[in-house]
């Protein structure tokens, strides 16, 4: 199953150096293929938010790897959300 989860930084909010090593390993993991994963920005260029697909046997397996996230750990997201994503061009 494909799934989309998008977290929204608080304002102003910054990872620090460790939360970003922390999300280089958490993004390697090997259990769920990540198809993409990247930065949402604002209209002015600064990082609003990320968004990431990928697979995961089911929701249960999406929401482990969700809840393991730094960004989320640091309490860095003002909201965050879970999809299941359907492809349906590509």
């Amino acid at each position: 199953m494909l799934f989309v989860w998008m977290g929204f930084l608080n304002a102003g909010e910054e990872p620090d150096q460790e939360v970003q090593q922390e999300t280089t390993t958490y993004l390697q993991q090997p259990f769920i293929s990540i198809r993409a994963a990247g930065a949402l920005r604002d209209p002015e260029g600064h990082r609003a938010g990320m968004m990431m697909i990928f697979e995961a046997d089911d929701r249960a397996a999406a929401e482990a790897l969700v809840k393991a996230s730094p960004y989320l750990r640091a309490g860095l997201y003002r909201e965050h959300h879970l999809f299941e994503y359907q492809d349906e061009i590509g």
